[in-house]
C-alpha cells in the first residue's frame, strides 16, 4: 500500500477564530509535512537478504572446458558450472549454470612419473553476487560416467520427456524419474527425484573420507551423483589424493598417473562446502 503524509483537518471552528488559527495553521502545517518528509526519507530502504551458502552444502559442478595436465600452471582459473539448481535455507538457492570457479594452488611433477595438482574451489558467482566459498571434492566423474546416469535403463522413445526414465546414478543409486524415489544399492530409499536431478540425504564412506549428512540436514541437490558416491569414477588414471576436508581445508589434491591426461568439458565435482 502506498505511504504518504496528511494533514489532519480542523473541525469545530469558531469564526471569531479564524484569522488567529489561519496564521497558526500555515505554520503548524508547514512544520508536520516537514517533518512528515523526515520520516519517510529516514525510513530505511529494504535490502535483499545476501545469498548465504552454510557449510555442508552440496554443490555439483562440470568443467566448461577441457583441462589438460600438462599445461596446468598456478594461478590458472578453472571455470565450472552448477548442474543441478541447489536449494538453500529460507527459499535461497544457487541457481543452474552458476559459475564456480577453481584456482590451481600448485603443480607437482616427478619426471616421468605422476603429476599431482592441487586447486580450490573458492568462488560461486550468482547473477550479481560473489561469494567466496572453501569447498571439498566428494566426487569426480568422467564425462562418459555422467553421460552413461542419464540414460533410462529401458531405453526411451521419441515421446517420453526427458527425466522421466529409471536411471542409475554414479555410485549405484536408482533414481525412479521426476518425483520418483531414489533408493541405494541396499533397495533403501534415500530421496527423491527432483526435474534436472535429485535431492538426497547423504550416506557416508569413511574409508575413502567422505561424511554423511548430520541430523537434521536438509536433503542435498547431487544431480547424477548417489547419495554415498565417494572419490572417482570413470577415470582408472587418476585419484584423489586429499579431498579439502582436513588441513589444508578447501585445498583438492588430483594426482594423475601422467602428465598427458585430459579432463573433458562435461567432466564433473561433487564439491561440499567446509569451513575455512
Amino acid at each position: 500500500m502506498k505511504e504518504s503524509c496528511s494533514v489532519p483537518h480542523s473541525v469545530g471552528i469558531r469564526k471569531s477564530d479564524i484569522g488567529g488559527w489561519w496564521r497558526f495553521g500555515i505554520a503548524g502545517a508547514a512544520l508536520m509535512i516537514v517533518a512528515c518528509q523526515l520520516v519517510l526519507v529516514a525510513k530505511p530502504t529494504p535490502v535483499e537478504t545476501a545469498l548465504h551458502i552454510p557449510p555442508g552444502t552440496v554443490i555439483p559442478v562440470k568443467l566448461d572446458d577441457t583441462f589438460e595436465v600438462n599445461t596446468a600452471h598456478t594461478q590458472q582459473k578453472i571455470e565450472t558450472r552448477v548442474a543441478q539448481e541447489v536449494p538453500l535455507v529460507g527459499k535461497q538457492k544457487i541457481s543452474l549454470r552458476a559459475r564456480v570457479e577453481a584456482t590451481v594452488v600448485s603443480v607437482e611433477k616427478s619426471g616421468e612419473g605422476p603429476v599431482s595438482v592441487s586447486l580450490k574451489f573458492d568462488r560461486v558467482e550468482e547473477k550479481d553476487e560473489t561469494l567466496a566459498i572453501a569447498t571439498s571434492a566428494r566426487a569426480i566423474a568422467s564425462y562418459m560416467a555422467v553421460r552413461a546416469a542419464q540414460i533410462p535403463l529401458a531405453g526411451a522413445d521419441a515421446w517420453t520427456p526427458t527425466g522421466w526414465g529409471t536411471t542409475v546414478q554414479i555410485g549405484g543409486d536408482q533414481r525412479f524419474g521426476d518425483g520418483g524415489k531414489v533408493r541405494n544399492q541396499q533397495k533403501q530409499t534415500v530421496g527423491k527425484g527432483v526435474i534436472g536431478g535429485v535431492l538426497v540425504r547423504l550416506t557416508p564412506n569413511e574409508a575413502l573420507g567422505c561424511e554423511g549428512s548430520a541430523p537434521g540436514d536438509r536433503p542435498q541437490a547431487t544431480w547424477v551423483f548417489s547419495a554415498g558416491a565417494c572419490g572417482v569414477y570413470g577415470m582408472k588414471n587418476v585419484r584423489i589424493l586429499r579431498n579439502g576436508r582436513k588441513d589444508p581445508v578447501g585445498v583438492v589434491t588430483l594426482e594423475f598417473a601422467k602428465d598427458d591426461i585430459k579432463l573433458e568439458p562435461g567432466t564433473s565435482f561433487l564439491l561440499r562446502t567446509v569451513k575455512p
